[in-house]
């Protein structure tokens, strides 16, 4: 019997959807599959994440969506593979992949867009987007309550500490942008990227910054950072931060967008990466 461990964060949605598929794929093998939120490692688990050079004097160099660890060695991450992960345990992939479909954006007016706050009554609706709208393909509807699951509780816990988690756009019944911040310290525990100056109690993080298939990308990245900062009545910690990912304009979090806005570099994290705070 082999046996792979599976790390993930339930900060993004469609990590349920990962988790629901890489059961799938692997029944009826001789694999058992051990899986843990990240918030939740043994110290034997953190070791995995330090010797695959994923967490570095304590640091994740990488966010936590969802790794698949074999022989304590890293095979794979999201989006996962099934021909890598059957290659990596040495089984014959005899099946096709059943993955996300990709959905390859087109651009579409963004006139009459509804700029809405994620709150206890709207994020419900805010995490349509990485369901039913997402721009690398959607998770296969029989995961989608599994995966409203994993997120809610993540959620459920920043309404103990805040009344604002960010902001969608929505435009014609469809959510196509959104862009969500938590207290560093629930994103961290969680297995993202955040700041380790200051006091924790003091910093919002961005958490997602992520745009709707068919959506102008940087331009809704744009978009969705300048009217964030207007919000900033509803934040109850002076400080927001977020991972600036520099040579990656259309990309997750790019640096051009907390540049342009004001922020400035407060930490290095690798050659690529910094992270970025502004005062409220």
């Amino acid at each position: 019997m082999k046996e792979i461990e599976v790390i993930f964060s339930p900060i993004c949605e469609a990590s349920g959807a990962f988790l629901g598929l890489l059961t799938e794929w692997l029944d009826n093998t001789d694999v058992k599959i051990i899986s843990m939120a990240f918030n939740s490692c043994s110290d034997r688990q953190k070791k995995l994440y330090r010797d695959n050079g994923l967490l570095v004097n304590n640091r994740m160099t990488e966010n936590c969506f969802v790794d698949v660890f074999y022989k304590d060695r890293l095979i794979d991450t999201v989006p996962l593979s099934m021909k890598k992960i059957f290659s990596a345990l040495g089984i014959d992939c005899i099946a096709e992949e059943n993955r996300m479909s990709l959905i390859l954006p087109k651009p579409i007016e963004q006139n009459e867009i509804t700029w809405i706050p994620i709150t206890q009554d709207t994020y419900l609706d805010e995490m349509t987007m990485c369901l039913k709208n997402y721009p690398y393909g959607n998770p296969p509807e029989r995961f989608h309550q599994h995966c409203i699951q994993l997120k809610k509780q993540v959620f459920i816990k920043a309404w103990e500490k805040q009344k604002c988690a960010g902001l969608y756009a929505k435009y014609k019944d469809k959510v196509i942008g959104i862009i969500e911040v938590f207290p560093r310290e629930i994103l961290r525990e969680n297995g993202f990227l955040t700041g380790s100056i200051g006091r924790d109690e003091d910093y919002l993080t961005v958490g997602c910054l992520e745009v709707g298939a068919g959506t102008p990308r940087i331009e809704m990245i744009d978009e969705l950072m300048g009217r964030l900062l207007t919000l900033q009545y509803m934040f109850t910690r002076p400080r927001l931060e977020g991972i600036g990912v520099f040579e990656w304009p259309d990309g997750f979090t790019p640096y051009w967008v907390y540049d342009k806005y004001g922020f400035r570099k407060s930490e290095t994290i690798t050659e690529r990466k910094v992270v970025m705070e502004k005062y409220l």
